[in-house]
């Protein structure tokens, strides 16, 4: 057949700037004389290429000859991951398939096509570690200088690196016949808290007051779409460029509050004329939202709607709410921070309590996303029937290990990041000796030997506690006999998080 097939990638950033930024691209392609078309949103930061990834799934089934070339408008376009990059250029040549650059003249088939394009790899990734870089510098001045960030809080607009009230109107109520400029709504939010008492009550007085509804939408499960098109479908093809379905706040999304959306808002110091940073902080699974407390702020930055000892006020009301009559309670939560639903992956938190003869008390755990309407597993699990269960599956999961051979003779695989470094410095020792190229190899090297010494010792840890959990575990009446204090302290020792899919425990996933 002969076809030319084309891939095609902007930024998220490029997208949001120009939504027809995608279109604009494959229509170069259609332009070329494509007739089948591959496509990401993605930065140039992150490793996942889905549509990239399809793109060399169905060129290793598909049959020699079937495609003649593959169009690119850059060779960045596919160059940001190492990994998929080799991957492609491995699948192109066992295909007798030519890649072709529209924007660059390389011949990649030669060796200083080769060559060409394992620099412009190499300094692709250089360019992603100084933009980072960059963006952290630009913060730190911007703090330094006392700026504003870049976005504002409900109630307030930037105008030259420096927060001003936003006048423009908002929102008007019925009753009373009573309007709302932007930054008039806010300071509304902050007398309605102050009768209140509470952030959920607060939440709820505002959604009853304006009409908006009290629960956010369910969060849709996660599908999996296809990045490819046919030339026939390429105008009525729709790109977006989030599959996620949360609601983006005010001015460009309806006005609505949530109980931890409203908790940010009022502990802004921005509403108390201050600027706040090192707000989050980032961790594996992306950035974290520090407590407010941890927040670090420079203050009398502008003039803000609250006083400072309103805003203090405020943080002491939230903070004081925190100890309430279930947090304050003696009775110790032996599963607390470990359950997980497993149709939406929240916690489960202790919804009720009933007193039993005998004294016991039997708690009902819920998924905590169900009130808010993001899930809908409604469906509770009893502490006594919770406890059974995961007594069950660690005695169960004990005799698997005890049944097992040491893992000492066991031969272990090398990480997958480490095998992906790997690749990537297999690319560069093709390359000639060159100062730039002998650096980037060396700060390969040292995170390669990095990766391996924590791997070690995580791998000499789960030894141990392998061990461990098949000695205890060894007789039920083992867990039956330890006390709450006892039994929370052996979950955090073994236990990374508990499945828990309607009333049954679906499964235990251990450190």
């Amino acid at each position: 057949m002969n076809q030319r097939w084309f891939y095609g990638r902007v930024s998220s950033i490029e997208q949001q700037e120009d939504r027809d930024a995608l279109r604009k691209q494959l229509e170069r392609g259609k332009n070329s004389g494509c007739a089948r078309f591959y496509w990401d949103i993605q930065s140039r930061t992150t490793e996942v290429r889905e549509g990239l990834q399809q793109l060399i799934d169905d060129l290793k089934v598909a049959t020699k000859g079937r495609v003649r070339e593959l169009v690119v408008t850059r060779i960045d376009r596919i160059g940001s991951s190492s990994k998929l990059f080799y991957a492609l250029m491995e699948v192109l040549r066992s295909k007798n398939i030519k890649l072709i650059a529209l924007d660059q003249t390389i011949d990649t088939e030669s060796l200083g096509g080769e060559l060409t394009v394992d620099i412009l790899l190499a300094a692709s990734k250089f360019e992603i570690k100084m933009l980072s870089s960059r963006v952290s510098a630009e913060r730190k001045h911007r703090m330094a200088q006392r700026k504003s960030h870049r976005f504002a809080p409900l109630g307030w607009k930037v105008v030259n690196d420096s927060y001003v009230r936003d006048e423009s109107w908002c929102v008007c109520l019925l009753e009373g016949k009573r309007c709302f400029r932007v930054w008039e709504l806010a300071l509304f939010i902050f007398q309605v808290f102050n009768q209140c008492g509470s952030v959920r009550k607060t939440c709820d007085t505002l959604n009853k007051m304006f009409g908006t509804l009290n629960k956010v939408e369910a969060r849709s499960r996660k599908k999996t779409s296809k990045h490819v098109i046919d030339r026939e479908n390429l105008e009525v093809a729709d790109f977006s460029s989030s599959k996620k379905s949360t609601f983006k706040r005010y001015p460009w999304g309806s006005l609505q509050w949530s109980a931890s959306g409203l908790k940010n808002f009022l502990v802004n110091p921005v509403n108390a004329g201050g600027t706040p940073f090192n707000v989050t902080t980032k961790s594996p699974s992306g950035k974290q939202l520090n407590h407010f407390d941890r927040w670090d702020c420079n203050w009398d930055t502008h003039e803000g709607i609250i006083s400072r000892e309103q805003h203090e006020q405020v943080k002491k009301t939230i903070r004081s709410n925190a100890n309430n009559r279930w947090v304050g309670s003696k009775r110790v939560n032996a599963f607390a921070n470990l359950l997980k639903c497993s149709n939406c992956g929240g916690a489960l938190t202790r919804t009720s309590g009933q007193l039993k003869r005998g004294g016991n008390l039997i708690h009902y755990y819920q998924c905590s996303y169900f009130p808010l309407g993001r899930c809908n597993r409604k469906e509770m699990i009893r502490s006594d029937n919770l406890d059974e269960q995961i007594a069950d599956l660690l005695v169960k999961e004990a005799t698997r290990l005890a049944g097992m051979v040491s893992l000492e003779s066991e031969k272990r695989e090398e990480p997958p990041e480490v095998k992906e470094l790997r690749e990537t410095l297999a690319g560069l020792e093709k390359l000639a000796n060159n100062p730039f190229v002998e650096k980037a190899k060396d700060g390969i090297r040292e995170q390669i030997a990095s990766i391996l010494t924590l791997d070690e010792k995580v791998t000499t840890r789960s030894l141990l506690v392998r061990e461990e959990l098949s000695q205890m575990f060894c007789d039920r009446e083992f867990w039956e006999t330890r006390t709450p204090d006892d039994k929370k302290r052996i979950l955090n020792r073994f236990v990374r998080r508990i499945i828990i899919d309607k009333r049954v425990v679906a499964g235990i996933e251990f450190l």
